[in-house]
């Protein structure tokens, strides 16, 4: 800019100054004064211009991303640790129901005998025993036995009946040789359920065959027979 206006300064200096054309050429040299200088201001105004246009165009986008370092430390991710799966808890073990026997609130127990009537010192006889099975069902438990004095006899058949149902049986040989003692010689044993309903009396018929078909004291004898209704209180 000095240098411009040093020219301007010189060039209007080296104008002739003579005569009456004197003013005319300061006149003159005032134009070109300003005229140096609105040429000078343009040409200002014009390297304004460009120098902004340069800087603007220097300048980093407010998109761009930063250049990051080389040498900056790259972030960790943590690695997520396993969760622990809960440890369960064991159920409490129930315990196995206790399964209750058929009541029996009842106690029974009774017994007797009942025999044959042969006529002879030859006779069965049956014991009999009766015991509470539960509140709706008794025991009836029968030993049979044979009562004589010299007796010998082989196998024999025989029936025991109760409420209505056989029993049949066979019984062992007998060798017994005495007339002063009796023997009892064991002909069969039975145990049966019989129903009876709790608080009530129940009857129970019981008969009993023997074939002997034989002689005995005299007498003879086919079948040896003995019965009786055994009641009990329930």
């Amino acid at each position: 800019m000095d240098f411009f206006a040093g020219m301007v300064y010189n060039r209007c200096n080296d104008l002739p100054r003579s005569g009456g054309t004197e003013k005319s050429m300061d006149k003159h040299r005032t134009n070109i004064f300003i005229s140096l200088v609105l040429v000078l201001l343009i040409i200002a105004a014009i390297s304004a211009w460009a120098t902004g246009s340069s800087i603007k165009r220097n300048a980093p986008s407010v998109s761009e991303k930063p250049e990051t370092s080389d040498n900056a430390s790259p972030t960790v991710t943590p690695t997520p640790q396993p969760t622990a799966e809960p440890t369960a808890t064991p159920a409490p073990e129930t315990p196995a129901p206790t399964i209750e026997p058929v009541g029996n609130t009842r106690t029974v127990d009774e017994s007797g005998s009942f025999s044959s009537n042969t006529g002879t010192k030859l006779n069965m006889v049956a014991n009999w025993s009766v015991t509470s099975a539960n509140d709706s069902e008794l025991t009836l438990k029968l030993d049979l036995v044979l009562n004589s004095y010299t007796l010998s006899v082989g196998p024999h058949n025989g029936v025991v009946t109760v409420n209505g149902v056989d029993y049949s049986f066979t019984s062992p040989g007998i060798s017994y040789k005495s007339e002063q003692y009796m023997n009892s010689a064991p002909m069969t044993s039975l145990t049966v359920t019989v129903p009876a309903p709790l608080g009530e009396t129940v009857s129970i018929p019981v008969a009993v065959s023997w074939d002997f078909y034989g002689t005995y004291g005299g007498k003879d004898i086919s079948k040896i027979t003995a019965s009786d209704t055994i009641s009990v209180q329930g």
